[in-house]
């Protein structure tokens, strides 16, 4: 086979391939087959870690909660694996949100689509951004998000309460 003919024939290979992979890539990244509106947002099938921190930093950005902070909340209460509580509470979801506080939530913002993963992240969000508005600071805010009020004596703290707070660091959000 002539030298020219082998390069012409893997350059319209590798052309094929590329565009192919491309193609691929693109329908890979579209978060969502069929998206669902509910009050002018999309929900996702939040179906990986991945996506569900890029929908998760989505509305954080959007209401103004630091999305790393989230990150990091995620990592702590669940490994970003939207899991029930393994204390038996009735804690769900990546960011371990309970029961009640989710009914709240979901209906205080109008959610639609029952409890599924996005809307458990929308909520954790928005109320955590609720602590924050009450609290002004984003450390008193996560330690109310996980026992409901700011308890200023550390001493009072539990060693779950301890584990969880000293992981983060909070001079990056709390200036």
């Amino acid at each position: 086979m002539r030298p020219w003919l082998l390069f012409l024939l893997i350059l319209v290979f590798f052309s094929f391939y590329a565009n192919h992979t491309t193609i691929a890539k693109e329908n890979n990244l579209r978060l969502f087959k069929k998206p669902t509106k509910i009050k002018g947002k999309i929900t996702l099938p939040l179906n990986s870690r991945k996506k569900a921190q890029l929908f998760s930093d989505s509305v954080c950005l959007s209401i103004g909660v630091p999305p790393k902070l989230i990150r990091e909340i995620g990592e702590n209460e669940s490994g970003w694996r939207c899991i029930q509580s393994l204390s038996g509470g009735s804690d769900y979801g990546d960011l371990q949100i309970i029961k009640s506080t989710f009914d709240h939530w979901y209906q205080k913002l109008g959610l639609e689509g029952g409890s599924s993963r996005a809307n458990y992240l929308i909520v954790g969000i928005h109320y955590l951004k609720d602590r924050y508005n009450k609290y002004e600071s984003w450390e008193k805010a996560r330690f109310a998000y996980a026992r409901g009020e700011w308890l200023s004596n550390r001493n009072q703290w539990t060693a779950l309460e301890k584990k969880f707070m000293d992981k983060i660091d909070w001079q990056q959000y709390d200036q």
